[in-house]
């Protein structure tokens, strides 16, 4: 912790700062043994970018799953795995997934379910969707969101929109082997 730190910065940013892109950093000292920039940006970068747009600070979106898998359960479910690291003030405040099972695409932006995000850094999404009849495909898009308005009245932000996987229902065996996985690169081979 720095040894004392001062500070004065606008209630808003369009206080002091016209529309465009600024850079903010933060320096401290530490008495004789540290001193340097601290981490402010969203993956703790020693400077915060700033968007400003007609006076109101413009956020950029939250980031999407790392990676993430759909796989078949028991009972014609279809489980929902994903993983998501990022440290930051634009952090995520909840997993959006949506799906179909009629053949069309799950649309972005507009989640049959949520689930909250309890914690910062690394966050597991485990969920069931709901059983479906075996052999029915269902098509399902998961991104985050964050909002950046109140309880009383949301603003949500998305995350870009993420790859659909596709797998088909298996309602017959007791567990399914199958699964669709949206990793972000190959995966390893087996040794």
């Amino acid at each position: 912790m720095p040894f004392a730190a001062a500070t004065t910065l606008p209630a808003t940013p369009d206080e002091t700062f016209g529309d465009g892109t600024w850079f903010v950093s933060a320096t401290y000292f530490d008495g004789v043994l540290d001193s340097g920039f601290l981490p402010l940006g969203p993956q703790g970068e020693t400077y915060r970018r700033l968007d400003i747009a007609g006076g109101e600070l413009q956020l950029a979106p939250p980031a999407g799953p790392t990676a993430w898998e759909v796989a078949a359960a028991a009972g014609g479910a279809v489980r929902v795995l994903g993983h998501l690291f990022q440290p930051a003030t634009l952090y995520p405040h909840q997993w959006a997934i949506a799906y179909t099972t009629d053949g069309s695409t799950p649309p972005t932006g507009d989640p049959d379910l949520t689930q909250a995000m309890a914690a910062i850094g690394l966050v597991w999404l485990d969920l069931l969707l709901p059983a479906q009849a075996h052999g029915t495909t269902v098509k399902v898009r998961l991104q985050t969101r964050r909002n950046d308005g109140s309880e009383e009245t949301p603003a949500w932000v998305y995350s870009e929109a993420s790859t659909v996987l596709t797998l088909s229902a298996d309602a017959q065996g007791p567990t399914a082997p199958t699964s669709a996985v949206a990793w972000p690169g190959p995966l390893p081979e087996d040794g």
